[in-house]
């Protein structure tokens, strides 16, 4: 037997947000499944407790070294540590003692970890090279004070392939100049400067730093403030050098992390394609037409907030509320004080509705109606915002055209002490024209919901770029169903760089280690004619553990393919050509009332005007993985069946013609 290692997911606290039903519903589920119905065949899960981000992803003398952000004590995230596995073919997984545990210094967040080859760090030799794993600390304590400069980075180094691990004396090796989110170094190589770089995600930017010995880092350039999605935090970045298929060309590729603001809700990964010389990340100038940023709208009006008299006219109640000159000519009413930890409300007098919009500014929590501007007409909350897990003030308008006439108030609310547990709101105006906040195209790894933190190992000898992600998601990782672990990684991909029609993109393919989990293949040559086919009943489908691939030709209509199980919960995926659009529908998917979001409808862009899509699609008792056209489109998703989906079926409104069809069912021993 195998011992491969399973699968699941959690974000941010309980589901306190769920109705008693929807709660019984759940628990009512989960006592007839048993702990361990949602715990993957092929996916990475810790043994138990709580996991997310993947760490220090290295490959030294025939061994892949994962490491991950770890709760021994929990399966909610809490005090992080390093958690430790090792394989000899990404498959399958040996797991292994916790390798860092906080300190006086903070917990454990984030990092990576090299070879140092050279023994520049002087860690060990050129004949026993050093690992170096580089760290964030977190310092709860300062967070807790107020301060922002809570969060440095440190190193630790193993002389013993991995096995034990010694701090280095003199951490932190770079410290915080003064930046609330400073964090997840990823460190590499640079060939053409002989020195390590380091990018580090900073606020809504990145960071690069150089460095000779990997012990004193000086800063060299930021990249990302006029690029990309600023919706939320940057996290988790990484810089690869990647061949485009089919060339001699080379390209720099940076992964950035972002939570929220994904494509599909909560959180996700963008890229960016450009060249780096050492110092500066400079984008193509291709995706520089596609990323340009459409500028804000806010159009003026009547100013109702009357700010720069401070809070004079408004009801204030609590500690929290404050007014802060945070920027040129913005004056903000905040609840952060020093911490979360302050709450409170302001209150407005009444007013009669008399425009038909009322456009703010704001930043902060996304807790609905905890942290959060409202409308109350008849004491009835009619409109509601948060904000998006970000310091950035963002614009939003409310239309309240069919309210004219109306007595109304509005209320600013801190009930939050938890993390982001506060507001901030600017220039509020009452106008006949809507605000719009500003728009930032972005292209990203995944558009699925769950795939998030990925990074590359570092080392890989053979060349290729090789990339596993935290299978879940912020929004609700948290309040998923299952309690005795939480979490499981994806499977491990190759990135590649692709031509495509609309240009050079970041495809994500399946490893070929793999393979060694596939039963024998069934087979199919073609399928034409029918308007529907029931796969399932052409081959024997082991329940939630296979592997389904096939081309789709002529699709010049919808195609649907629908993965189903027994007691007819369904993922539905529609290929919709024509429109140039991927769908995951998991609004039936299973249990599903544990977080308000989670049973949403992803899409993802899709090539157009192709002769022939092709399809792979790998399900793991928990999750669904989609790779069309060599991985150009990928859409990860975890579900939550009550039983395995067993029954595949591919139907559209006109004959469809299928080819190549074959179904690998997942085996546990080679």
């Amino acid at each position: 037997m195998r011992t491969v290692n399973l699968v699941l997911i959690s974000s941010f606290l309980a589901a306190c947000s769920m109705t008693n039903q929807t709660e019984k519903t759940t628990h009512e589920g989960l006592d007839k499944l048993g702990k361990e119905a949602f715990r993957p065949a092929f996916h990475f899960t810790p043994e138990k407790h709580w996991m997310n981000d993947p760490n220090g992803m290295v490959y030294y003398q025939g061994e892949y070294h994962l490491f991950y952000q770890h709760n021994p004590d929990s399966s909610v995230w809490g005090p992080m540590h390093w958690g430790h596995a090792i394989s000899k073919d990404m498959v399958d997984w040996q797991h292994q003692e916790i390798k860092l545990f906080p300190d006086e210094l903070g917990t454990i967040f984030s990092g990576s970890a090299v070879v140092d080859w050279k023994n520049s760090s002087g860690f060990g030799s050129k004949e026993n090279p050093p690992l170096v794993a580089i760290f964030t600390y977190h310092d709860d304590k300062k967070a807790a004070q107020g301060a922002i400069d809570f969060q440095t980075q440190g190193i630790a180094y193993s002389i013993d392939k991995g096995r034990t691990w010694k701090k280095y004396a003199n951490n932190p090796v770079l410290k915080n100049p003064g930046i609330r989110d400073f964090r997840d170094p990823k460190v590499n190589w640079h060939e053409g400067t002989q020195q390590w770089i380091m990018v580090l995600a900073q606020d809504d930017h990145i960071g690069f730093y150089s460095s000779k010995d990997l012990k004193t880092w000086q800063f060299e350039s930021n990249f990302g403030a006029d690029w990309g999605s600023h919706a939320g935090v940057w996290e988790c970045p990484d810089l690869i050098r990647v061949r485009i298929e089919g060339t001699d060309e080379y390209k720099y590729v940076l992964l950035v992390s972002i939570n929220p603001g994904a494509p599909n809700g909560g959180s996700g990964t963008q890229y960016f394609v450009g060249d780096f010389d050492g110092e500066k990340f400079v984008l193509d100038s291709d995706y520089q037409k596609m990323l340009t940023a459409t500028p804000a709208v806010f159009p003026h009006g009547l100013d109702f907030s009357d700010f720069k008299s401070g809070l004079k006219n408004w009801q204030v109640s609590g500690e929290a509320f404050h007014i802060v000159n945070a920027q040129p000519s913005n004056t903000i009413a905040s609840s952060f004080k020093g911490s979360d930890k302050a709450i409170g409300t302001l209150t407005s007098k009444s007013f009669a509705i008399d425009h038909d919009f009322i456009n703010f500014k704001i930043a902060g929590g996304k807790h609905h109606n905890s942290t959060a501007i409202q409308l109350l007409v008849n004491d009835e909350i009619v409109k509601t915002a948060s904000g998006n897990n970000t310091g950035t003030m963002t614009e939003r308008s409310w239309n309240v055209s069919h309210l004219k006439g109306q007595q109304a108030y509005i209320k600013v609310v801190d009930n939050e002490r938890g993390d982001w547990g506060h507001i901030k709101i600017a220039d509020i105006v009452f106008s006949d024209k809507a605000a719009n906040e500003k728009y930032e195209p972005s292209i990203w790894l995944d558009y699925g919901t769950d795939n998030y933190a990925g990074v590359t190992f570092s080392d890989v000898q053979d060349g290729r770029h090789l990339f596993m992600g935290w299978m879940s998601n912020w929004q609700y990782a948290n309040q998923v169903p299952t309690e005795a672990w939480r979490s499981a990684m994806t499977i491990p991909r190759e990135l590649k760089l692709l031509q495509t029609p609309t240009g050079v993109r970041l495809a994500s393919q399946p490893i070929k280690e793999l393979n060694s989990l596939l039963s024998k293949t069934q087979q199919k040559a073609t399928l034409t004619g029918a308007k529907s086919y029931q796969l399932d009943e052409f081959f024997t489908v082991e329940p939630g553990q296979f592997k389904v691939s096939f081309s789709l030709l002529n699709t010049e209509q919808v195609i649907d393919i629908l993965l189903r199980s027994e007691t007819g919960e369904y993922t539905k995926l529609q290929l919709n050509p024509a429109q140039g659009q991927l769908v995951l529908d998991r609004r039936q998917s299973g249990l599903k009332d544990f977080e308000d979001g989670f049973a949403s409808l992803q899409t993802a862009p899709l090539q157009t005007g192709l002769k022939s899509y092709d399809v792979d699609i790998w399900v793991d008792k928990a999750s669904i993985e989609v790779f069309v056209n060599k991985g150009v489109s990928s859409m990860t998703s975890i579900v939550f069946p009550t039983s395995p989906y067993d029954k595949i079926q591919v139907s559209a409104q006109q004959s469809i013609s299928l080819s190549d069809i074959r179904l690998n069912n997942i085996a546990i021993e080679k």
